[in-house]
């Protein structure tokens, strides 16, 4: 189905990016939505509800990139209000069909049930593309030859954010054969930072030394709410909660979805020393 319109929230995200560009290849309508527009894009800023309500006015689906804030429950269930008739594709997490039903992560799939038309839930694992992120693992890799992560030797089922787009794609464009439904995303295997590590020192052909520190030292200086999502996160990996493997982006495009060593092969230069 060709010819939607479809908001992109986040658009500049690692998501939000593959998305935007795979549904104009599509022939659809994208607003790209962020607080920081620039050439295509719409504005679209969660602290600022006027932007958001212009954006998703009359669009026939929404790629919702939950906002990491506490208010993100109330905050999605008011975007879903302002036009209940569109698709919404949510981007959330793998393993929040076992949470509470106060848990955040589950409460802003709850929002958008209760209000939307249709939709349909993405519960990707943890994304490669946080490797060669520098607010995450790139620099430490780059500079230090470390991959510090309190995972207690517990496995991860890695995915590429372009596979979570290619499914949020398809969701976005065909809803029917995605309505009410829950994907979760992973990578073809499950694999433990110690491993990570090890595939980094080959393809560079340089040490990267897997530590596991303590749990405590990955919260400190953040604030209360953020230190409990991470708590919460650290201890699902060690709990074997991203371990699982899931068939869906075969299933769903038609194609594997990418290894960790394929990933790293083709971006080699994030962790090279002389990059920005």
């Amino acid at each position: 189905m060709t010819g939607r319109t479809v908001l992109v929230t986040g658009a500049r995200g690692k998501t939000g990016v593959e998305v935007t560009s795979r549904l104009r290849r599509s022939g659809a309508d994208v607003r790209a939505g962020s607080s920081r527009p620039g050439a295509g894009m719409v504005r679209f800023d969660w602290d600022d509800p006027a932007s958001w309500r212009d954006a998703v006015a009359g669009v026939d689906a929404v790629f919702l990139v939950r906002p990491d804030i506490p208010a993100a429950p109330e905050l999605a269930a008011g975007l879903v209000e302002a036009n209940p008739d569109a698709h919404v594709v949510l981007l959330s997490e793998q393993g929040a069909e076992a949470m509470a039903p106060e848990a955040w992560a589950r409460r802003v799939e709850d929002a958008v049930a209760a209000r939307a038309s249709s939709w349909t839930w993405l519960r990707p694992s943890w994304f490669h593309q946080v490797l060669t992120d520098p607010r995450f693992y790139r620099d430490a890799v780059r500079d230090d030859g470390v991959l510090s992560l309190p995972s207690g030797g517990g496995a991860i089922a890695w995915v590429d954010a372009r596979d979570i787009a290619d499914v949020a794609v398809a969701a976005l464009l065909a809803p029917d054969d995605h309505n009410g439904r829950a994907h979760t995303i992973t990578g073809p295997e499950a694999l433990t930072v110690a491993a990570v590590a090890a595939e980094l020192s080959a393809r560079l052909g340089r040490r990267v030394r897997a530590d596991d520190p303590p749990p405590e030292t990955a919260v400190q200086d953040v604030d209360a709410w953020t230190a409990d999502i991470l708590n919460d996160l650290h201890q699902r990996i060690r709990d074997g909660g991203f371990a699982d493997l899931s068939p869906a982006v075969k299933e769903i495009t038609g194609h594997e979805p990418t290894s960790m060593g394929d990933f790293i092969a083709a971006h080699l230069d994030h962790w090279n020393r002389a990059a920005d």
